[in-house]
């Protein structure tokens, strides 16, 4: 088989494959405003937000924030999508969806996407999106501090298969449980409440790239001694720099490089439990990579973020192959709008099976042919089955 052939190969058979997203911001029906879908939460995107204060200087983040939602919209369409070519990877992605859900991205205008996606609503566009972005499960991110949330937990929640929960720790460790204490049994027994409540299936924080295994005492004592009497996975999302720039708001949050010797510490001392981990600079990738080797219990996630961009996808994806054959999660959406999972996976998906591909036609310099049912295999165990497995919900 030739290297094209075995290139679009792989690809067709990444096409058959579901998706199990491991790490999503997206919610189930039942949470009602808190789904976001449509074309003007698609153009509000942070990181489109980001790039149209780069674009527009003269507009402060202050005076963005005051107009509507459709007046954000509207300007961002018009600076990065009409004024300008749409390169970057949040515009492309834009123009992926857009592409896909059936419109001419170059003819097409704003008014007329609002009036199409006004025609439908939220339940019949979960279904079209999932389908057309071969996604079969998404984990949410589900915080009880949030008082919008915590009302539908309190009274709403409608489990839907398709979306699993998952516990996020950051407010509750910073803020303690609902009186304020943030001891060690005041975090254990509300972790052990909401584990209860939600059946998640994992616990997870977001980190600063300056988090301490010395400082960590409610990690080590609270968090994970809890999460290994329910057998969950504890996710740990560490390098965000919070409110880098305090005039963007949302999109104001930066990235750093983190001391990943804090990690090797918790791994050694905790070897009961497992940790599903990803880093938000480039350069932790590769020693993240390194430290999977050691531990058996880790396993490294997607690309996260700041890093979910085609030329890093390839590189992290290429050294973790390298080094881990297929037991690891290649990626992950970290969608905020529903659509978002159309483009996502649509360009992580043909990164994936191009690097893929790349193994085999290593291997074939060496004498030895994939078949399609090996193709099929690991392309099951990167998509789907390594998330499944190490979560338990196979």
């Amino acid at each position: 088989m030739s290297a094209v052939s075995l290139r679009d190969r792989t690809y067709s058979i990444a096409l058959e494959i579901p998706i199990f997203d491991l790490h999503t911001h997206l919610v189930a029906p039942c949470f009602g405003s808190l789904n976001l879908w449509g074309i003007d939460e698609i153009l509000t995107y942070h990181y489109l937000i980001a790039e149209f204060l780069r674009a527009r200087r003269d507009i402060s983040g202050e005076e963005f924030y005051g107009w509507t939602k459709p007046q954000q919209a509207e300007a961002i369409w018009e600076t990065l999508f009409v004024q300008q070519t749409p390169v970057s990877e949040a515009q492309t992605g834009v123009i992926t969806i857009i592409s896909r859900l059936g419109f001419d991205p170059q003819t097409v205008t704003l008014e007329e996407l609002r009036q199409a996606f006004g025609a439908t609503n939220s339940e019949a566009q979960i279904s079209k999106v999932f389908d057309l972005a071969g996604v079969s499960k998404v984990v949410m991110t589900n915080d009880p501090k949030d008082p919008v949330e915590r009302a539908i937990w309190d009274g709403g929640y409608v489990a839907d298969s398709r979306f699993l929960t998952a516990l996020r720790l950051d407010q509750i460790l910073v803020t303690g449980d609902d009186k304020g204490d943030s001891s060690v049994d005041a975090v254990r027994t509300y972790l052990r409440v909401w584990i209860g409540k939600m059946s998640p299936a994992y616990v997870a924080i977001s980190l600063p790239e300056t988090w301490k295994f010395a400082d960590a005492t409610l990690i080590r004592e609270a968090v994970l001694p809890v999460c290994k009497e329910h057998s969950l996975p504890f996710a740990m999302m560490i390098g965000v720099r919070r409110g880098v720039n305090p005039a963007l708001r949302g999109a104001g949050d930066g990235s750093g490089i983190a001391d990943l010797t804090q990690l090797e510490l918790l791994l050694q001392e905790h070897p009961e439990n497992k940790f599903l981990v990803t880093t938000l600079a480039k350069e932790n990738a590769h020693t993240l990579a390194v430290m999977a080797r050691k531990f058996a219990n880790l396993m490294p996630f997607g690309c996260w973020w700041f890093v979910n961009n085609p030329s890093i996808i390839a590189e992290i994806t290429d050294f973790r192959l390298e080094m881990l054959g297929t037991s690891f999660i290649p990626q992950h959406s970290d969608s905020r709008v529903l659509e978002h999972l159309i483009y996502k996976w649509d360009h992580s998906r043909r990164i994936i099976a191009k690097r893929l591909a790349k193994r085999y036609e290593a291997l074939a310099q060496s004498g030895y042919a994939v078949t399609d049912d090996q193709i099929r295999a690991d392309l099951s165990r990167l998509l789907h089955k390594n998330a499944e497995e190490f979560l338990g919900v196979a």
